[in-house]
Order: structure tokens, then sequence, then C-alpha cells
């Protein structure tokens, strides 16, 4: 929105934001931010370097809330939804034998969206798996339905002791939703240990899902 100045202000107008997430002033124009509320934008007029008058205008900015594009989420196999909004991506453990072993496990996370726009899709992902084969053992996949999308695995390291595991910090990842406006689709993060061996670590993590409309960025 291009923003004019009425009547003679006697010096330089300089505009500016209370708060730029909610709406900010740049080269006269303003836009809105990232997060919805109230700022105030200030105009001052300055004359030989010293402001001789200021205005103030308070800005409401309102998001409107459609509905929620999460239709349903399920988790099946050897995968248990945690407190905080965190999925755990777990191993069997009934038992091992001496070198950490029992069988391998499956289990996956599907969440079916209705997108009426154009969405990111941010999450949290991290853990610890076996560090013989971390690359290609124990793995966490994201499929658009049954189309691959994304392995989250390390790439290959030099292994430690069979016993320690493979840390895979927490990062943030994100993927654009573009190719699914108007239409519905179903993101699946597919757990797969690919066979028995070393599975006495803490598994696979995704927590902090969310999905964000292109235009909050």
């Amino acid at each position: 929105m291009q923003l004019d100045v009425v009547g003679s202000p006697e010096g330089e107008v300089s505009l500016y934001s209370s708060d730029t997430n909610i709406a900010a002033v740049s080269n006269g124009v303003l836009t809105y931010g990232s997060l919805p509320g109230a700022a105030v934008i200030v105009a001052e007029a300055i004359r030989d370097g010293s402001v001789v008058s200021r205005r103030y205008q308070q800005v409401d900015v309102y998001r409107e809330q459609g509905p929620s594009v999460v239709r349903d989420i399920t988790e099946t196999g050897y995968v248990e939804k945690l407190g905080g909004g965190v999925w755990h991506f777990k191993y069997f453990t009934d038992w091992f034998d001496r070198w950490g072993c029992n069988i391998r496990v499956q289990g996956e996370l599907a969440l079916t969206l209705d997108l009426d726009r154009h969405y990111w899709m941010y999450f949290d992902v991290w853990g610890a798996i076996e560090s013989f084969g971390a690359h290609n053992h124990d793995c966490l996949d994201i499929y658009f339905d049954n189309r691959w999308k994304r392995n989250f695995n390390p790439p290959p390291v030099v292994y430690p002791a069979w016993n320690l595991p493979c840390v895979i910090p927490r990062r943030t990842e994100r993927i654009d939703l573009w190719e699914f406006i108007g239409r519905s689709v179903t993101v699946r993060f597919v757990w797969d240990t690919k066979d028995a061996l070393y599975q006495m670590f803490d598994g696979w993590y995704v927590g902090n899902i969310r999905l964000v409309p292109k235009w909050w960025y």
C-alpha cells in the first residue's frame, strides 16, 4: 500500500513501524509482515536534523482463519506419539542378543492434507541410529502419496564402535507443497531399519510439524 503525505510537513518525512513483524514501511510503501496484531506507524517531520512534528497511525492486521488443512494423522507400526507434537520412530526393545540385535521393524506417520493455497511444510528431525551403514540402514524417508521425496539419513561416515550410535543433530527441514495446490495429498514419513542389526539406540524423531502459507515469508 502506497502511503501519501497530506499537507505541508515543513521538513523531510521519515516513516517507521513499531513492529515490522506485523507491518513495515519501506520507500513510502506499507507492507504486511508474517504476524497478525497491531503496529503503530510513526511519521516524523525532520528539519535541520531535528524532529519538528510527529504523528501516529495504528495499523491492525488480521489473518482470516480458514478450515484446517490437516485432515488426518495416523501412526502405524513402530511409531509412537510423544508429548509436545513429537513422533518417535522406534526399535523393537523387548529383547536383544549380545550384539544389540533383535528384529527388523518398520513404521509410518501419515498426514493427509487438503491444500487450498500454496504452503511450505516445516518440521524438525533428529535421532540416534546404528553407526554401521547409517547412510542406508535405519532409514527415515518422506513420500508424497506413493512418490519418494527425500531421505534424512546422514552421508557415509567413518564407523565408530558397533555399540555407539550415529547421532543426527536436530535440524529444521522444509518442503515446498506448490504442486498440490487445490488438491489433497498424504505426506508419509516411512521408517525401516532394513535389517535386525544393532537396534539398541533411540531411533528417529520428527516434531514441530507446521504448514505455512507462502505469503507469510
